[in-house]
């Protein structure tokens, strides 16, 4: 240790923005520094000893090279304990035992307030003894980081200035809470880091010091630290089958109580949770069938949003095993192509809103047996575009704006099955609400199936067999 102190002395010598010219300079300002009862760390940030081993080794050798005593147990006066190795491995143990993957990670860091008061009194209290140029101290955060980095690098994390994963580090000192009270009842400034540190820049020495002292005040308490880490979301998009009815497409729950026993984001998103570790997922659809209609042809495209995952690594295999355990354990839900896509693949969702078109088969019931006429009249009418004026059905005013919205049917095909039953194929735009098309709505969607037919109708069972988007695109 006692090389490492001497190096790192001899670099801070060596630095021409250096004050000192010689050891015992250095030695005698250490003192200063150390009678103020600042911990090792921020001897070294205010003799502006640069990053280096010096920093990483415990106190004792340190004290020994520059002949200061050991401090006390009390905690730093100038960074109320943040700077301490053991804080440092406590934050990083916390990073490693949430079990991410990440070989990279940025640091967010947060301190108390009054950091900036007290680290603004000590810098008073260096010019007054002639010990260092004020302004080029080490900073504060920037020392944490490069403790908190070397515990990371142990457990092969390396610490960079930008990637999808932040460690969030907080800290709180409630004993000097009122540190910067000074400052915003002079000015009723906000009581913002902005703010205050703004402030302390414009406020002179003497200023300063008539309302807080220098060196800065002792305290009894260490600064309390809570740590999160927060990753950038993953996406895992696909293709769904509803092969069975009475299954919703997210949880469907009506005051507190669900109304169907399965949903399609469950059935796939649960296992998608359980292996990227994820804190909570949402699943989102190129539109949504009713819980009683089936999804069949190559399915809807759905995207489901991975929130905070703790794995996003070598997934690829894992996802298409989650698509082949559906598929072989016969469930009533099934999934197509589902892989792992980029951000920005989410939007083709959003834009195919308006443009894309799905296709229909509904069993449909007749008050009346329609004629071979009327079945042909039908069909031909359907080999034309027809335009629907559609008012919000009365199923879902209460959530819906009661508007009037035109919708198309591109195609529109019916043929007798037996009695009053028929099955009748529809393909339309976007937003077209198929049911109400049947029945009218009690008249508010016209032109209707049952006004087509002039007989009333109602819809036994509807599938949607196709709905035309290209997702996942091809090229990922």
């Amino acid at each position: 240790m006692t090389s490492v102190v001497d190096a790192a002395i001899a670099e801070c010598l060596s630095s021409p923005d250096s004050k000192y010219e010689t050891i015992e300079q250095i030695k005698d300002a250490a003192s200063a520094l150390h009678q103020t009862h600042a911990c090792s760390l921020c001897i070294l940030r205010f003799l502006q000893i640069p990053f280096g081993p010096v920093y990483q080794d415990q106190d004792t050798p340190l004290y020994e090279q520059l002949g200061l005593s050991e401090q006390s147990a009390e905690p730093c006066p100038v960074c109320l304990g943040i700077l301490s190795h053991d804080v440092a491995r406590q934050i990083a143990e916390k990073y490693t035992s949430q079990d991410f993957d990440a070989q990279q990670v940025t640091l967010g860091i947060e301190v108390p307030k009054s950091i900036y008061v007290r680290h603004r009194s000590m810098q008073i209290f260096c010019s007054a003894n002639t010990m260092t140029q004020v302004h080029n101290v080490v900073d504060v955060k920037d020392t944490l980081k490069y403790l908190v980095a070397q515990q990371l690098a142990n457990h092969n994390v390396a610490v960079v200035a930008e990637c999808d994963t932040q460690i969030d580090i907080a800290f709180a000192h409630a004993e000097t809470a009122r540190d910067c009270q000074f400052l915003v009842d002079q000015t009723n400034m906000a009581n913002s880091r902005v703010a205050i540190v703004a402030k302390l820049t414009a406020c002179s020495d003497a200023e300063f010091t008539a309302h807080f002292a220098s060196p800065p005040p002792l305290v009894t308490t260490r600064a309390l630290v809570t740590v999160s880490t927060k990753r950038a979301s993953i996406f895992v998009g696909g293709r769904y089958l509803k092969l069975e009815r009475n299954i919703s497409q997210t949880p469907f729950i009506v005051e507190g109580r669900r109304v169907t026993e399965h949903s399609v984001s469950e059935i796939i998103g649960n296992p998608i949770q359980q292996l990227t570790k994820c804190d909570s997922y949402n699943m989102v659809g190129s539109g949504r069938e009713d819980a009683d209609v089936r999804m069949l042809g190559d399915g809807r495209p759905f995207y489901i949003e991975c929130i905070n995952p703790r794995r996003t690594r070598t997934l690829d295999e894992d996802i298409c095993n989650i698509e082949r355990t559906l598929s072989t354990t016969n469930s009533p839900v099934q999934a197509r192509r589902l892989q792992v896509i980029r951000a920005q693949d989410t939007a083709i969702i959003k834009e195919g809103e308006e443009n894309k078109t799905k296709h229909y088969c509904a069993l449909v019931w007749f008050a009346h047996e329609l004629s071979q006429e009327k079945l042909a009249e039908i069909n031909d009418l359907g080999k034309h575009e027809i335009v629907l004026e559609q008012k919000t059905p009365v199923r879902v005013l209460h959530r819906r704006a009661p508007l009037t919205r035109p919708r198309k049917l591109l195609a529109l095909a019916i043929e007798h099955i037996e009695g009053r039953f028929y099955r009748v194929r529809i393909e339309s735009e976007a937003g077209t609400y198929i049911k109400e098309f049947v029945h009218g709505d009690l008249g508010r969607t016209v032109p209707s199936l049952a006004g087509l037919a002039d007989s009333p109708a109602d819809i036994f069972e509807l599938d949607v067999e196709c709905v035309s988007l290209d997702f996942p695109p091809a090229t990922i």
